[in-house]
């Protein structure tokens, strides 16, 4: 089957952006099924490659080679070995990771994290969940996971008019999945956890933060999910508080400090609410984490996005000792690094302190970002320092 392109996005598709946009495409055969993969050819004429189509799909073309390639179980195999090559002696101290990262790993549709012997599988479009028989194969084999389950519930599969799926894909797959991270153990529910089960992306920021808290001063974990930033805090010697909603995520926290031995404070709630309790009870912070969830999902909510990571900032700042450290963060692509910094200059005033930017951080190597996939750059923290 053949799609024909626009000229003017030939050379975008030509310079390995792998997404086709509904303006994009001039001509679709008639009778293509949805996730079929198809042969994409310029206006002018020339073959461009092969990718997924689904007409009606939020993004209908997903390349995926500029070849005259078989889209098979070997083809799949490739991507991860290039995948796992990508990675190799860059992920340390941790037997957890992200072993595909969709488009920027040339295989788009598919988020696959690896902990221990474990695999959690994502399927997001059309295209995977046609090939799903020959992208688990290949998975298993190339990794060697002994058991795998599947977190296919994201609001991509229903634009791609797919139902949401979850459960066992292969082996025997524990209640709770165990790994490590430095010298912690970490877990999560398979099923019950938020989307692939843990967010592995923070692992460096975790890292830095844990160089920089002291002991015996306390340390604020906002939007803390299951904690990750206040064990290794807690780790360190520093008396951390976790704040976030989700009962569920601090009930699992409690269980892993338990398990570490180490204590850390839990308040549920709203975190702005939280935040303004705890200045209200004057409580002061060696240092803090601001990580909220996806605030921006469209470029029509960073202004909302901005005014929220402002409002935390500002609490967090009056609460911080001088010389106290703020990470904030985002998973949102479309919040950049600029609008970090601006939320938080406005915070800094309305905390009548001033504060020198230390850091500016990215992703992790095993969630990388890809030069021709702007996209596949999405989390952006700013650290800075109260002075």
């Amino acid at each position: 089957m053949k799609v024909t392109i626009k000229a003017a996005a030939e050379r975008r598709i030509r310079g390995r952006y792998p997404f086709g946009h509904r303006g994009d495409i001039l001509n679709a055969e008639a009778g293509i099924g949805a996730g079929e993969v198809v042969d994409v050819y310029a206006e002018s004429g020339p073959f461009m490659g092969r990718g997924y189509f689904n007409e009606g799909g939020a993004t209908p073309l997903r390349m995926l080679t500029s070849k005259r390639e078989n889209i098979d179980e070997a083809f799949y195999r490739r991507r991860i070995r290039e995948a796992l090559s990508r990675r190799e002696g860059r992920i340390v101290g941790t037997n957890a990771m992200r072993v595909l990262h969709a488009e920027a790993d040339g295989t788009p549709g598919i988020v696959a994290d690896l902990f221990g012997e474990v695999l959690s599988v994502q399927f997001r479009n059309a295209g995977v969940e046609r090939h799903r028989s020959q992208i688990l194969k290949a998975l298993q084999a190339e990794t060697g996971a002994t058991a795998a389950f599947e977190r296919s519930d994201t609001g991509e599969r229903s634009r791609e008019g797919l139902e949401q799926q979850t459960g066992l894909l292969w082996g025997e797959v524990p209640e709770r999945v165990t790994f490590y991270e430095d010298d912690l153990e970490l877990y999560f529910q398979p099923l019950a956890a938020q989307k692939t089960g843990f967010y592995l992306d923070q692992r460096d920021n975790r890292r830095l933060m844990r160089g920089l808290v002291k002991e015996g001063e306390g340390f604020l974990d906002v939007y803390s999910y299951t904690g990750g930033f206040s064990l290794h805090a807690a780790r360190a010697g520093a008396r951390a508080l976790a704040v976030d909603q989700d009962g569920v995520a601090l009930q699992a926290l409690e269980g892993a400090a338990r398990a570490n031995r180490v204590s850390v404070g839990l308040r549920m709630g709203d975190a702005l609410d939280v935040l303004k309790a705890l200045e209200s009870e004057r409580q002061t912070f060696g240092a803090a984490v601001l990580d909220p969830p996806t605030l921006a999902k469209r470029r029509d909510d960073i202004p909302k996005a901005k005014r929220i990571f402002t409002e935390g900032a500002t609490r967090a700042l009056r609460m911080l000792k001088p010389g106290g450290m703020l990470l904030i963060s985002t998973c949102a692509h479309y919040i950049r690094v600029e609008d970090l910094l601006d939320a938080a200059r406005v915070a800094a005033s309305e905390a009548e302190c001033n504060a020198e930017v230390r850091d500016t951080t990215y992703q992790p190597a095993d969630h990388p970002h890809m030069l021709n996939v702007p996209e596949s750059l999405y989390l952006k923290s700013i650290l800075l320092q109260k002075e």
